[in-house]
């Protein structure tokens, strides 16, 4: 870590999701999980899903196209209206949009008719907020209107308190809102699968049990990503977790100075004309994070004795006089934000974001299963690998395909072609909720095509994991492809180029490798693979890599390299599995005795 960083600990986000979906379906209430305060991030979306939420909701289209992309195929409700431009992405991206201007209503329909769709939309009511919403004296004459548009459905109604206006739902507000309800279901006669109560804001009224009856949804961010930070002010939710996202940041300077500036007072950079009061000379300390980053009036130190006294772009000033120990240049401060400062963090590209999970203690042995086709047993019989992965402190265990793996073990995989990749994954992607992929071999794998006559053919292999084929297979939404990594990328077709460039896979082809050297390459894979992920299958190809005198990896990594890329793996403590490709009857002795040694790197193989 070199910079600012958004930790975000998706244990937590799962538990506050399952609190508020539990609490919530005690009264009848389904809730979506709003992501767009974490820019739309799968592995967020992924921990609110698991928590129970019935879908997500997100307010802009490159997030959803995110969140598509990574194989979430939850229901999805647009928080916004879309610009005329792109009502089409509407109508087939998500499953319901918030609705309020008769002209967008209109054009939506039309194009939803004219694709041979019925859209759903969410009607929103205005009831003082003075965002967006239908003014309530206009809501019959415009229901009316959209009941006779063929291409859109009324699939419930909602409204926005506390976003502009700061109004807070109350038992009066609501109850107008499930009055407005009633008056739609007989203007249409039918029933409105939803009747939307808010957001976070409306779950204090839940808890005091005075929600009108009828509300049956909510729209709930801020309490599943902040444990109700600022919903509940006083007294918390002490059943939701703070601190699911917290900002740090680096000191780079601290240094006694006067409290109050010196010299004529004039405007700061953003026209602001600020006063100090005299406090004497006072410690502070300078953290490399400003207002280009941040919302810095939302920040809120962790550390006792910390004040945070204004910033400019760039720099955080702080008073860390009272601060024990008091921070040295060098290490890092902690914040916790507002949900505004956490949606500027967020996205800033200048902050790091890491999504991870809760760290679970494992002490006992570790353990490897080996399974391998035929001809890949004959070689890893050969080789002795059990017996030196025994040797290296594993327990070999056999494990029956249906049997849950217990915690710490690692599969181990070997075949004649790729293949035996989405095999392994399968198998990984049963094991866990959330993986990454680092695919250390000089093809992507990532044809669109399949060749004729043959099921899932090497080069296809890995868009066939991703769903691009469209065909079963696919291992999402456990494998998304923000947590791909290809390393040592060689070949590449002009159509699979296109394939790669439109997805969110990474590679590192030899050009990159040679030029940033292995080490930092891996250091790059491992975090792209790790990002909140429960840890990460290994795929090697030895076409990879450059043997003496075998033509098929010519050019590819050096040996060297290929053991510093396992080395690296090892040392990371994120290999879930592997999997090896090539072991093949007529496969050269020594480059399969070489394949086998860089498993033993892998696994954590040193010289000393």
């Amino acid at each position: 870590m070199s910079g600012p960083q958004v930790a975000i600990d998706l244990g937590r986000i799962e538990r506050n999701a399952r609190t508020v979906v539990e609490r919530c379906a005690q009264s009848g209430i389904k809730v979506f999980g709003v992501t767009k305060g974490m820019c739309g991030m799968p592995q967020v979306a992924r921990a609110m899903l698991r928590g129970g939420v019935a879908g997500i909701a997100e307010s802009r289209f490159e997030n959803i196209r995110r969140l598509r992309d990574s194989g979430i195929n939850a229901p999805i409700m647009l928080l916004r209206s879309p610009p005329i431009a792109r009502v089409e992405e509407v109508v087939r991206t998500v499953d319901i949009s918030l609705q309020s201007e008769l002209s967008i209503i209109r054009e939506i329909a039309r194009i939803a008719e004219r694709m041979g769709r019925v859209h759903d939309i969410m009607l929103m009511v205005d009831l003082g907020d003075l965002r967006e919403g239908i003014w309530p004296n206009d809501l019959v004459p415009t229901v009316e209107q959209i009941l006779e548009m063929k291409g859109v459905r009324i699939a419930g109604i909602g409204t926005n308190l506390g976003c502009f206006g700061a109004i807070l739902p109350t038992e009066e507000n609501l109850g107008q809102l499930v009055a407005h309800a009633y008056k739609i279901e007989r203007l249409s006669g039918k029933s409105l699968d939803w009747i939307s109560g808010g957001a976070s804001s409306s779950l204090p009224l839940l808890l005091e049990g005075r929600l009108p009856a009828g509300i049956n949804n909510l729209r709930v961010g801020e309490a599943i990503l902040q444990g109700g930070l600022e919903t509940f002010r006083d007294p918390p939710w002490e059943a939701l977790e703070l601190d699911a996202c917290r900002l740090t940041a680096d000191i780079i300077e601290v240094k006694k100075k006067p409290s109050r500036p010196i010299g004529q007072s004039g405007y700061d950079a953003f026209g602001n004309q600020p006063v100090f009061p005299d406090e004497g000379d006072r410690l502070r300390a300078i953290a490399n994070i400003g207002r280009e980053d941040v919302l810095v009036e939302g920040l809120m130190p962790i550390a006792k004795g910390v004040r945070v006294l204004g910033a400019s772009s760039d720099h955080l000033l702080l008073d860390v006089q009272d601060a024990d120990p008091p921070p040295v240049v060098g290490g890092r401060l902690a914040f916790r934000m507002s949900y505004g400062a956490m949606l500027l963090a967020m996205t800033s590209e200048y902050v790091e974001k890491a999504p991870m999970h809760d760290v679970e203690d494992y002490s006992g042995r570790k353990m490897v299963s080996i399974s391998a086709e035929p001809s890949a047993a004959g070689i890893l019989a050969r080789e002795a690998t059990g017996a030196r992965l025994e040797a290296m402190n594993f327990d070999v265990v056999e494990l029956a395909d249906a049997e849950r793996p217990p915690s710490g073990l690692i599969r181990l995989t070997a075949g004649a072609d790729r293949r035996i990749a989405h095999t392994a994954l399968a198998a990984t992607a049963r094991a866990t909720h959330s993986f990454g992929l680092i695919w250390i071999d000089s093809i992507a794998a990532l044809m669109p095509e399949e060749i004729e006559g043959i099921d899932l053919p090497e080069a296809s292999v890995l868009a066939r994991m991703l769903g691009l084929d469209h065909k079963p297979g696919a291992l999402q939404p456990q494998l998304s492809p923000e947590n791909i990594v290809i390393v040592g990328l060689r070949h590449a077709d002009p159509a699979e180029a296109r394939v790669l460039a439109d997805s969110r896979v990474s590679a590192f082809t030899m050009t990159d490798i040679d030029a940033t050297g292995m080490g930092e390459v891996m250091r790059e894979a491992i975090h792209i693979a790790s990002s909140g992920t429960q840890g990460f299958h290994v795929a090697y190809a030895p076409e990879v890599t450059e043997f003496a005198g075998w033509a098929a990896g010519s050019g590819g990594l050096t040996v060297r390299e290929t053991h510093q890329a396992m080395e690296a793996v090892a040392l990371s403590g994120g290999l879930l599995s592997m999997s090896v490709s090539g072991f093949t009857a007529d496969l050269e002795p020594r480059i399969a005795t070489d394949a086998v040694s860089f498993v033993m790197s892998a696994f954590g193989k040193r010289i000393l």
